[in-house]
């Protein structure tokens, strides 16, 4: 991440509150902080580099739009690459830059009390599930899963191959649904 050598410059927090305010900075420094990795992320979903680019400009136009969304349960760049997925998604579908269709719904609407005892009976078999698992499985399943992190970037990170994060994660992931599924039962 570029910056501006201070440490609250690509600060998520400091970047939301920014957006928020309408901050004339906030973009420029979003896009300084998370445009290359989006950009990755893009080229990963997208079919093309063009449609990639395409992509990233939508998410930034509709995230300094919707940035009262972030409920900020994950990572701010989690968030940005989940809308440039999107994005990539909509473009394969040829709804191209339907990211900004108003008539979509983008939150869901609040769960019965029985939807949310079940959500948190299976979050709960979720974390049991993930707390047995080896430290290092769960940290590529986190990784994987919850920072959008390619197998080579965790295979850098934990210093394994990416054959081995591929095999692991495969067997991790195997592990999760069975302890679910049988938890569902």
């Amino acid at each position: 991440m570029e910056g501006s050598g201070d440490d609250s410059y690509c600060n998520p927090q400091v970047l939301v509150r920014l957006a928020r305010a309408g901050g004339s900075d906030a973009l420029d420094r979003l896009t300084r902080c998370y445009g290359d990795r989006l950009l990755r992320a893009g080229q990963r979903y997208c079919r093309t580099r063009a449609e990639a680019e395409d992509a990233v400009q939508d998410t930034w136009v509709w995230a300094t739009e919707h940035l009262d969304e972030f409920r900020g349960d994950g990572s701010l760049e989690g968030w940005l690459v989940r809308i440039v997925a999107t994005a990539c998604r909509r473009q394969a579908r040829g709804s191209k830059n339907a990211v900004h269709e108003t008539d979509t719904e983008l939150v869901s609407p609040a769960p019965s009390p029985l939807d949310g005892s079940r959500a948190r009976e299976i979050g709960e078999s979720l974390q049991a599930a993930l707390i047995a698992l080896s430290e290092d499985d769960r940290a590529i399943v986190l990784l994987a899963e919850g920072e959008d992190w390619t197998a080579a970037e965790i295979a850098a990170e934990l210093g394994l191959t990416e054959v081995a994060v591929r095999a692991r994660l495969s067997r991790a992931r195997a592990r999760l649904r069975h302890a679910l599924f049988i938890n569902d039962f």
